[in-house]
């Protein structure tokens, strides 16, 4: 049986007296010692009880002079609660629904996680006994006291209920329903960097780089010039394959001048967002 110590942090024996007798107290009677009642474990070393009941003890102290004091105590052993898996929004953000509990929706084509958490937080193993993830989200199988994380980029819509079944670190049996709904991603559009849509400048024949940014959609992406002029020496390169590709502007300009083009991104179902910058290349 899996018990804690609740009532030990009540009780705690404090042996209260003189030792000795100061010069001017030598001809009178140390006064009788006490067991107290304390709050603070002076000294107590905490273990775990293997027995829930209610225990009485009685301790007895004696002082250097040889006065006793005797005390009786009790300690209530109360059974731990079964370990569970827990689903509300302050633990992983899941809401239980007719037993399931429903974690937080997924996006097509977006990194995704969601957690599995525990009430002991003892570790253990998981399994999905039934149902199936999201096709793109992963679960590992054994996990530490944190839980276990479900994660990945999903790459199918739709909603999917899955059943877990594990073991704790004390060999208690875990068993909860869950489901993920994956929505379509949200809009493709290209992001402007810090210093929005008027791109840090550069110099003839100074190494230049700048990175394009986007949100939504699906991978791969690809950048491109939809129009205008790129400042000569510069191009698009790849600086994050496959999933990100032409992502970067970059090379040695040779040119000086304020150059204005359009940078279109298509990402893997065919959809396209459009951005006009403009870039100044100093002499």
């Amino acid at each position: 049986m899996r018990t804690t110590m609740a009532a030990v942090a009540a009780a705690g024996a404090l042996l209260t007296g003189m030792a000795a007798a100061s010069p001017a107290l030598a001809a009178k009677s140390p006064p009788p010692i006490q067991l107290l009642c304390s709050q603070s474990l002076m000294g107590a070393t905490l273990v775990n009880a293997t027995q829930a009941g209610t225990f009485g003890f009685t301790v007895k102290a004696t002082s250097p002079q040889g006065a006793t004091a005797t005390r009786a105590y009790s300690i209530t052993v109360t059974a731990e609660p079964p370990d569970t898996l827990l689903c509300d929004a302050a633990d992983n953000g899941g809401a239980l629904v007719n037993g399931v509990c429903v974690l937080p929706g997924a996006s097509l084509g977006q990194g995704y996680e969601a957690f599995i958490i525990t009430s002991h937080e003892s570790g253990g193993t998981f399994a999905i006994v039934s149902g199936s993830l999201p096709p793109g989200l992963s679960m590992p199988a054994s996990y530490g006291a944190a839980g276990t994380i479900v994660a990945g980029t999903p790459t199918q819509q739709g909603t999917f209920t899955f059943t877990v079944k594990g073991t704790d670190g004390q060999g208690e049996p875990l068993q909860q329903a869950y489901s993920i709904t994956v929505g379509p991603p949200p809009s493709l559009a290209v992001v402007l960097p810090a210093g929005g849509s008027t791109l840090h400048s550069g110099n003839v024949g100074v190494a230049y780089a700048q990175n394009f940014f986007l949100s939504g959609g699906v991978a791969p992406y690809t950048w491109s010039v939809a129009s205008g002029q790129l400042p000569p020496g510069l191009a698009l390169v790849t600086t994050d394959a496959p999933t990100d590709n032409n992502n970067q502007l970059a090379g040695t300009p040779a040119t000086a001048g304020t150059f204005t083009f359009t940078m279109k991104v298509t990402d893997g179902a065919g959809h396209q967002a459009t951005q006009q910058f403009s870039l100044t290349i100093a002499p």
